[in-house]
């Protein structure tokens, strides 16, 4: 659980936040400019953006349809007694749709059982580019910070080239490398997925096999 962000540093507090969630809550805008909140899964690309797989026919569709702004909430559920004391991180950016391979890949990894309907008509994926982050740790600790992915393009691009060979030689015994990513790596069996996040950002393929080699077990 990430309850302070010192030793981490902000940008990769939030990132490991976001990762570890398969969850938020998207807020859009209404054509009569209203809010409107809605509960979606997601994953994250390579590089930290949020990726959705939506139904053309929701109601959040059709507002971003007409307006492409969005902010997501992510939490950090420690199951406390008061909600408020844990972190979450809100980020606001633009969503776009994607028909990228990558990011299918990426959001099915994460979540097996979409696959049964990922391929309808009327589903599409989107990828949201994020612009700044509200981090709130508990009472009276948050602050603002832009460009909250900044420094992941570099890592995140080396990575997904060498993630095929990566998943394809790795053995996880029970478990099952299903994606890696400069701040972590998603284990699977069946349909039960879990975060392993690193102790810190790695950068290139062979730090990342350092990382996976001293050792990755599902946590829960």
């Amino acid at each position: 659980m990430i309850n302070d962000p010192a030793p981490l540093g902000h940008r990769q507090t939030i990132r490991r936040l976001m990762r570890g969630s398969d969850r938020a809550a998207l807020a859009t805008l209404m054509a009569d400019g209203a809010p409107y909140a809605s509960l979606v899964a997601v994953a994250t690309d390579h590089g930290g953006a949020p990726l959705l797989l939506l139904s053309q026919l929701s109601e959040h569709s059709r507002n971003l349809a007409a307006d492409a702004r969005v902010s997501l909430l992510f939490e950090a559920r420690s199951g406390a007694a008061n909600p408020q004391e844990d972190p979450r991180v809100t980020v606001t950016g633009r969503v776009a749709r994607s028909d990228d391979p990558t990011h299918r890949a990426r959001f099915l990894a994460r979540h097996p059982a979409a696959a049964a309907y990922a391929g309808f008509g009327d589903f599409a994926f989107h990828r949201v580019e994020v612009e700044r982050a509200h981090w709130v740790g508990g009472f009276a600790r948050a602050v603002w910070i832009d460009d909250p992915l900044r420094g992941l393009t570099g890592p995140a691009a080396r990575i997904a080239l060498a993630e095929p060979d990566i998943l394809s030689t790795f053995d996880a015994g029970d478990w099952r490398l299903v994606a890696v990513d400069p701040d972590g790596c998603d284990l699977a069996q069946g349909e039960t997925v879990r975060r392993v996040a690193f102790d810190r950002m790695v950068e290139t393929p062979d730090d990342l096999r350092q990382a996976l080699s001293e050792g990755v077990a599902p946590k829960g």
